[in-house]
């Protein structure tokens, strides 16, 4: 036991969901080895793929920026149902990018960044760049998103609404973009600090129903003059085209574990949280802005806010009171500690950097694939992002 005593709710007439559905974003970038400089050349790498695909192949699409390629898994049971795919793809990922000669990088920023990106094709993309203008240098980031799957939006809106207290804790957890034009920026996700600049960006108020969020999404993006659903990036929000909710605290990870360790533990708290007869007190929204900040900049040194609003307290010990009160199953367990106990991203490409330089840092944040694993593996399908192609800058 932590010293955190779970918080007493009343008996009520709510039922819980079963434990959601599980699907998982990750988003990578092309880089040239040697200097670990962005590479345009996702339409490239993408033909290649193409050319030596076979059936249940993973289907890896481009994103926002030409160095930009991401992942989207089928519909999972669980994080480790999810582990073999995630391999596949950054293997195939990696194969097809090194027969060009570049590597790829699964980090939230990049040492080096591009002076001028380049958007991928498409006119949505294109209109997108122009009309976030100069904040365009500044958007070169990749992430790792978790989708949750509930049916009834009803529900959905429950899950957001319960959830949003965790996002700090998340942020810190996930933490892995610590540099930036070729320095260290001292945040642990410096990812996180440059999203706040995005036109709609943040934990959001907690919504009343269903109704409320649609009213004040078209409001937001009213006020923005777009009617792209997809550009309202709240830190968690329903998805605009699936039956699910969307996190998006989340840095690209240096390691498939790191993801999984990360996605299990989302998953597990929850199916904790939609448990409960009646949702905690909602923390102020301001609040919770302001401890993302704190833990952009700590990582895993962290002191965030208590996910059920009992103060504030250490990372650490937060993982572990949430375990517990969960009743965590032993392999959530065991991958979350393993993920503290290794440190964070951040952290280990630091300890990479002091040691091995750039040709260290290279090999940290390089997509790590490892032995491609097939048991287990789940059933090929649809990505959790089927129109990804000419998707959100996500």
């Amino acid at each position: 036991m932590t010293g955190f005593d779970p918080v007493p709710t009343e008996a009520s007439a709510w039922t819980a969901p079963p434990a959601p559905r599980l699907g998982i974003e990750e988003e990578f970038a092309l880089v040239v080895p040697r200097t670990l400089e962005p590479a345009d050349a996702a339409a490239a790498v993408r033909e290649r793929l193409d050319e030596v695909s076979l059936p249940g192949s993973p289907r890896i699409e481009g994103e926002f920026l030409a160095h930009q390629l991401e992942y989207a898994t089928p519909v999972c049971d669980d994080a480790r149902a999810a582990a073999p795919l995630l391999l596949r793809a950054r293997r195939e990922l990696a194969a097809a990018a090194a027969g060009l000669g570049l590597g790829v990088a699964s980090s939230g920023t990049l040492l080096h960044e591009a002076d001028s990106p380049e958007p991928a094709d498409g006119a949505r993309y294109r209109r997108i760049a122009a009309d976030i203008r100069g904040l365009l240098d500044d958007h070169q980031v990749c992430g790792m998103h978790v989708h949750l799957g509930y049916d009834d939006p009803e529900q959905r809106i429950e899950a957001l609404n319960r959830l949003r207290g965790w996002v700090p804790l998340l942020t810190a957890l996930a933490a892995n973009s610590p540099f930036w034009r070729g320095r260290d920026t001292g945040f642990a996700s410096w990812r996180t600090i440059l999203l706040r600049r995005w036109v709609s960006i943040g934990v959001p108020a907690p919504f009343a129903d269903f109704a409320d969020y649609t009213r004040r999404r078209t409001q937001v993006l009213a006020a923005v003059g777009d009617d792209d659903a997809a550009l309202v990036t709240w830190t968690v929000r329903l998805s605009h085209h699936l039956p699910t909710i969307e996190l998006r605290f989340g840095d690209a990870q240096l390691e498939v574990r790191d993801t999984v360790a990360i996605c299990g533990f989302v998953r597990l708290v929850a199916a904790r949280m939609m448990r409960m007869p009646q949702p905690p007190s909602a923390i102020d929204a301001d609040v919770l802005n302001t401890a993302v900040w704190t833990a952009a900049r700590d990582g895993h040194a962290a002191r965030v806010p208590h996910p059920l609003g009992e103060g504030v307290a250490p990372l650490g010990a937060l993982v572990e009171w949430a375990l517990d009160w969960c009743g965590s199953p032993g392999s959530v367990a065991r991958d979350v500690r393993s993920l503290l106990a290794r440190g964070s991203g951040a952290e280990r490409q630091r300890r990479a950097y002091a040691s091995g330089g750039l040709s260290g840092l290279g090999a940290a944040v390089a997509a790590h694939h490892g032995p491609l694993r097939t048991s287990g593996l789940a059933p090929a399908g649809e990505g959790v992002k089927p129109d990804a192609a000419e998707a959100a800058v996500e």
